[in-house]
């Protein structure tokens, strides 16, 4: 009798996790066919070197997702030739500044940014094993933009990398343009130094960025370490998002090399900086499931765009680190990708979005918009 009563409510959890999984599996057949519009109207939307990097991110997951750092394998050679992402990569190699700043031959290379360059720095250096007839140029490309921000970038008082080229800047968006390019060398060139780098980089940013919020520490926008003073004291959602978004790609481009046994601190830290973003991130949701621009020190509009990012990390997180992350971040992430798919235009662009290049202002296309919208499907087949 005791056998049977345990028996039954077992069999009936196994039953309802697999209804469940199948309930998503069903009602991600249906919204995989924004994947094609939400990917063309970005790439029919890039004009900035942050904006090449996050889409080359963005097609890598949806269209070459082996060679993704959510792949089993990433840094080696499976056999099968990343066009898409390729194709990305080479622009930004195309053009590439004397300085080293890949994408950066643009409106006059007149790009003040240190680090968003770099965005696209993982997808170049994925070429240099995928494309063995480019290998060098491949090489010699990703040579530059790593000797550039670890050699030429001005550093703040503590040793953080700056985003900006000419001033000691921290941006939370520097997170993910910079430091997941930095491990992912790292990785494929099997160089702890660089693997510590770029967790040491996260570590210094979420020090100097950090602030309390309204639903917990969260991360304020930009701090201008020349002057001591805040440039976008403003706990900024997308901020927030890239900061999220880096330090995930960091913590699990770790745990795929030989050095993760001696790094397993530095990977639970990264987590738990993710956990926080989340957690503070996910109380602040607004009631038509989308989180806020702001949530202090600016406009409270939805958006999609870091709705989508966060989403996407919620269901890596998931995904990767179930003990830590369980369904109650499921849950949020799964009503936000329907807000986020349902608000998808004829266009195929995300709506609601935040202008990229005002912040406080709502826009009507975002390039890191759509390739969050794109990572958040991927992140979503993956987790199912």
């Amino acid at each position: 009798m005791g056998f049977y009563s345990g028996f039954i409510p077992l069999v009936a959890l196994l039953l309802s996790t697999r209804a469940l999984a199948d309930s998503d599996a069903s009602l991600f057949q249906q919204y995989q066919n924004n994947a094609e519009p939400i990917r063309s109207a970005m790439l029919g939307s890039i004009r900035t070197s942050w904006e090449q990097g996050t889409a080359a991110g963005a097609i890598l997951e949806w269209n070459d997702p082996e060679y993704s750092v959510f792949g089993s394998n990433p840094f080696v050679s499976n056999g099968q030739f990343p066009q898409d992402t390729l194709q990305l990569a080479l622009s930004a190699a195309v053009r590439q500044t004397s300085d080293g700043r890949l994408s950066q031959n643009i409106n006059d290379a007149l790009d003040g940014a240190a680090l968003d360059g770099a965005s696209a720095g993982s997808a170049v250096l994925l070429g240099t094993f995928t494309d063995e007839g480019r290998a060098d140029y491949w090489e010699n490309a990703a040579d530059a933009q790593l000797n550039y921000i670890l050699n030429d970038v001005p550093r703040t008082k503590t040793g953080a990398i700056s985003h900006r080229a000419t001033t000691a800047q921290y941006w939370a968006d520097g997170v993910y343009m910079g430091f997941p390019f930095i491990a992912y060398y790292g990785a494929v060139k099997n160089n702890g130094t660089l693997l510590q780098i770029a967790y040491d980089q996260c570590r210094l940013y979420r020090d100097a960025l950090l602030i309390d919020g309204p639903t917990g520490k969260l991360w304020a926008h930009i701090y201008d370490d020349d002057n001591s003073a805040w440039i976008d004291e403003g706990i900024w959602a997308t901020g927030n998002g890239w900061a999220a978004l880096g330090m995930l790609r960091v913590a699990v481009t770790i745990e795929k090399t030989s050095f993760y046994p001696s790094m397993k601190s530095q990977v639970s830290d990264l987590k738990a900086w993710i956990k926080e973003i989340l957690d503070g991130e996910f109380k602040a949701l607004n009631s038509d499931n989308l989180l806020p621009d702001y949530i202090t020190g600016g406009p409270t509009f939805s958006d999609a765009a870091s709705s989508a990012a966060l989403a996407s990390v919620a269901y890596r997180v998931a995904t990767l680190y179930p003990d830590q992350f369980g369904s109650n971040y499921t849950d949020v992430a799964g009503k936000i990708r329907t807000a986020v798919l349902d608000g998808v235009t004829n266009l195929g662009t995300l709506s609601p979005v935040v202008n990229p290049l005002s912040w406080d202002e709502t826009g009507l296309l975002s390039t890191e918009a759509q390739a969050f919208g794109l990572m958040l499907l991927s992140a979503w087949r993956d987790c199912i």
